[in-house]
This record gives structure tokens, C-alpha cells and sequence, in this order.
């Protein structure tokens, strides 16, 4: 590799990284079932896989969050972030390319059928039967039947479609929300099996956290995909197909 295009690909990397952990860190909302914390880190992370090279966007999307949880006080999500987020990054980047000139309802429909079949899927796993909600002391009695969530995920999967296609870059679109799944189950399988337990946190509260990390995606693609737009008609990309 030639020392420019070395040193182009490391600054791009640090300043990303630099963009990932601020935006992390600029609005944190804590959530008292997992320990874990709504940001806006995904919309730099999307902005970073679509102007960017894959491992460009791994690296800093991984270091750069892991860093927020080291120093902001969440420190045993680090691990699995350093992992989740750098999966994310390299996902989007990767499907950005390969969907990107997809239009309408081929990228539309991709995109509903990842975040619905999710919603469906949780919901018939972990919340068919019968459920209490509310306190202890005035709790309801709810049954929910696992077709119910078929349903519901079926609704999701229609209107997230709706909305993709309504998108002139459905595409890119498409391929962060994908991305932004990988996020969401990653997230829910390590505060099951391992963040919740070793905090004494019931590992099925980890679904709590599930609608607020889909949201943490939804609003990181409204706001990366523009910006990654802006950024490539300023002339700052570093995207160049095939490379790592």
C-alpha cells in the first residue's frame, strides 16, 4: 500500500473515531434495566461505513464507542461494544455497497423484512404467554399468543418499508438498518448471558433495552445517511470497493 494512501486511510480512521466517541458521549440516556445507555454514536458510525472503507469503519466505530463506555462510567459494556460496534460499522459499510443502487421496494422490502422478522422473532420467543405488567402490587394479567407477534411484526416490517422507499438513498438505508439489527441482537445476547448476571440484573430484562437500541438505529440512519451525503459532495470519502 503506498504511504499516502496509509496515512489518508489513518487519519480518516482517527477522525472518525474522534466523531464515534463524541457523538456517543454528547447525549447519554441511561436505562435502569441493563445498565446500558440510548446515544447518538450510530449516526457517526453510518456517516464513517459509507464514506469509508469497511475496516475503517470496524476500527473506528469499535475503538471510538469502546472508549465512551471505558471513560463515561459503563466500563463492562466495553467489551461487547468494542465487538458489537465494530461489526456494525464493517456490516453497513460492506451492504452499503452492495445495496446501494438498489431503489424502491427491492431495498424498501429487504429492509422491513431484517427489522420486522426481529420484532417477531423476540416477540415470539421471549414474549408469547402470559405476561404481568405493571408493579407488584397493581399488576395486569396479559396473554399474548405467539401469532400476535407475527402481527405486530408484520405491521413493523410494512412500515419501516413505507419509509425506506420514500428515501432516494433507500439503499444505503437499507443496508444501516440491517446493520443496526447486528447492533440490536448483539447487544441483547450480551446483557443476557453476560452484563445483566454479573450485575445481578434478571437476564431477560436485556429486552428491555431492545426497542431503545432499534430507536438508537432508526434516528442513527436519519441522520448518517444525509450527513454521509454531505460528506461525499464535500469531497471527504475514502470509499474504495475491495479494500479493508
Amino acid at each position: 500500500m503506498p504511504l499516502e494512501s496509509m496515512v489518508r486511510k489513518v487519519a480518516y480512521t482517527v477522525g472518525f473515531l474522534i466523531a464515534i466517541y463524541a457523538a456517543t458521549v454528547a447525549i447519554q440516556l441511561y436505562q435502569p434495566a441493563t445498565g446500558g445507555y440510548f446515544n447518538l454514536g450510530e449516526a457517526a458510525i453510518y456517516a464513517a461505513a459509507l464514506t469509508a472503507t469497511p475496516g475503517v469503519a470496524a476500527i473506528a466505530a469499535g475503538v471510538g464507542s469502546a472508549l465512551a463506555d471505558l471513560t463515561t462510567g459503563y466500563a463492562i459494556f466495553a467489551p461487547g461494544t468494542l465487538v458489537i460496534k465494530a461489526c456494525e460499522g464493517y456490516v453497513a459499510a460492506v451492504l452499503s455497497r452492495r445495496l446501494r443502487r438498489l431503489r424502491g421496494p427491492v431495498a424498501a422490502g429487504i429492509a422491513g423484512l431484517v427489522v420486522g422478522g426481529l420484532v417477531a422473532s423476540f416477540g415470539v420467543i421471549y414474549l408469547s404467554g402470559t405476561g404481568y405488567f405493571g408493579t407488584a402490587w397493581a399488576s395486569v394479567e396479559i396473554h399474548l399468543p405467539w401469532p400476535f407477534w407475527l402481527l405486530v411484526g408484520g405491521v413493523v416490517a410494512v412500515a419501516v418499508a413505507a419509509a425506506v422507499s420514500r428515501s432516494v438513498y433507500a439503499g444505503e438505508v437499507a443496508a444501516v438498518l440491517i446493520a443496526g439489527m447486528v447492533m440490536v441482537t448483539g447487544y441483547f445476547l450480551y446483557e443476557y448471558f453476560i452484563s445483566n448476571p454479573l450485575t445481578g440484573r434478571p437476564p431477560i430484562h436485556a429486552l428491555a433495552e431492545v426497542p431503545v437500541n432499534m430507536g438508537q438505529a432508526v434516528v442513527g440512519a436519519a441522520v448518517g445517511v444525509p450527513l454521509a451525503a454531505w460528506l461525499r459532495r464535500a469531497g471527504y470519502t475514502l470509499e474504495a470497493a475491495g479494500q479493508g
